[in-house]
């Protein structure tokens, strides 16, 4: 994997229109450049510490409750267990997917979030900066073919149904491997044409990056267009723009 050092939001902008500008490159967000590796969240829980479980025990055990509980809450109810498997990564279960975006927008978004500490102040960006992955690979997945997306042969990446519209909102999208303990690249290069680029930035630039993004508009309320996503923005919104009131008479 090859990895290029960026200085400002304009240089990946410009790396995106001129090398990446093909319609099969995505976009991975993370905050920490040294410490994320590609690896799906399944594959960095550690099974000597879930309840003596092994690894595909505590997979399978969460993903089938998952589907049991969430049964009452979705509509309509997901139709396979691809769409069960996206949905449950989206909202915060771990599993054998990847997000990816076809924005690269979005993936800055996710490297450089802005949260607030319980005071009211951002909280800060990890001092190793951040970084996004770039993959190219023209490789997509069949989900109405592929019946079982736990016994994939292949690296892959498939298209959810837009079955929320935060998935939708967020131009997403997930990449599905055979052995989720590996880095997403272990083995990923054996078809034509797959390569995976890492663009890194320092934590001044991620800080610049930050605040350029909000100003135009990349903000949490517009990656995750719902209540929950436009109360998370309020809470960041008054430490990166001015703001002022205005106090008017009555008539």
């Amino acid at each position: 994997m090859k990895t290029k050092f960026i200085n400002s939001l304009d240089e990946i902008v410009s790396l995106v229109t001129s090398e990446f500008n093909c319609g099969h490159f995505l976009f991975r967000g993370v905050t920490d450049a040294l410490n994320h590796k590609v690896i799906p969240s399944i594959g960095r829980i550690d099974s000597n510490k879930i309840c003596q479980l092994s690894l595909e025990e505590y997979e399978k055990e969460s993903f089938n409750r998952f589907k049991l509980r969430a049964k009452s809450e979705i509509h309509p109810v997901p139709s396979n267990d691809w769409e069960w498997l996206a949905l449950a990564q989206h909202h915060g279960l771990p599993t054998r997917l990847l997000d990816w975006t076809s924005s690269p927008l979005i993936a800055l978004y996710f490297a450089t979030k802005p949260e607030a500490e319980f005071d009211g102040t951002l909280k800060g960006l990890s001092k190793n900066g951040g970084a996004i992955f770039v993959m190219h690979t023209c490789h997509y997945i069949d989900t109405s073919m592929e019946k079982d997306p736990f016994n994939v042969n292949g690296h892959g990446i498939f298209y959810p149904p837009h079955i929320t519209k935060r998935i939708s909102g967020q131009f997403g999208l997930f990449s599905i491997q055979p052995e989720p303990t590996k880095e997403f690249q272990d083995g990923f290069y054996n078809d034509f044409g797959n390569s995976i680029t890492k663009l890194q930035f320092d934590k001044s630039t991620a800080d610049q990056i930050q605040r350029q993004l909000y100003l135009l508009g990349i903000r949490h309320e517009s990656v995750f267009p719902d209540l929950d996503g436009y109360t998370q923005d309020l809470k960041v919104k008054f430490n990166i723009m001015q703001c002022h009131t205005i106090n008017s008479s009555p008539y």
